[in-house]
């Protein structure tokens, strides 16, 4: 073995043990006890967003959140989704070659046995171009909102995993508030996605 790999095998075995002995925890990991991840164990509820774009969030949060295994659930996750196009280039005899797709959301994650419930935001855009041909721009249209979709049920998921690491836990102990303001000295952040 070169000094090269022997330095980089030495770098990534240092890098394991620093990160055991700081006490980090994988959010995707298996409980102790063999159970899944609680990501794993959220029945999803009441999805309420517009008719066409309806069937692509519920199918992103499936994917992404849903009960694996037969798990019994122990969350339901409930959204209210609305869907906004904005005009972004304008040319000059006014025809709109442009849009950016945006999914705003509020959720709320109940725990089935205690009925506390934690609420939150979740935002996600995308943007398509307006082309002469019609086909082509609808096509581009509903490929941004199944992309907005897919990134929408990530962001969930992930502020999800986020709380669940810090306190949603299996234990009963009580949810953290998620609140709808950003943070403090901070900026909410959109997750924006070129076609």
């Amino acid at each position: 073995m070169g000094p090269k790999k022997a330095g980089l095998l030495f770098a990534a075995v240092a890098g394991c043990l620093a990160l055991a002995g700081c006490g980090f925890k994988p959010i995707y990991a298996v409980s102790e006890g063999g159970a899944a991840p609680l990501n794993q164990r959220v029945a999803i509820g009441a999805v309420v967003a517009p008719e066409e774009v309806h069937p692509l969030i519920v199918s992103a949060l499936t994917d992404r959140i849903a009960l694996k295994n037969g798990e019994t659930p122990k969350y339901e996750l409930t959204v209210d989704a609305k869907e906004t196009a904005e005009r972004l280039a304008v040319q000059i005899d006014a025809t709109v070659t442009r849009y950016n797709y945006r999914l705003n959301a509020r959720y709320a994650l109940r725990d089935l046995s205690t009925g506390e419930t934690t609420n939150g935001r979740a935002r996600a855009v995308t943007s398509y171009n307006i082309v002469s041909s019609q086909y082509s721009t609808l096509f581009a249209e509903q490929t941004a909102q199944e992309k907005a979709a897919r990134l929408l049920a990530e962001e969930i998921e992930r502020d999800l995993l986020i709380r669940f690491s810090q306190g949603f836990a299996d234990d009963g102990a009580a949810p953290q508030e998620i609140t709808d303001e950003a943070e403090p000295g901070g900026d909410a952040i959109d997750i924006i996605q070129e076609p």
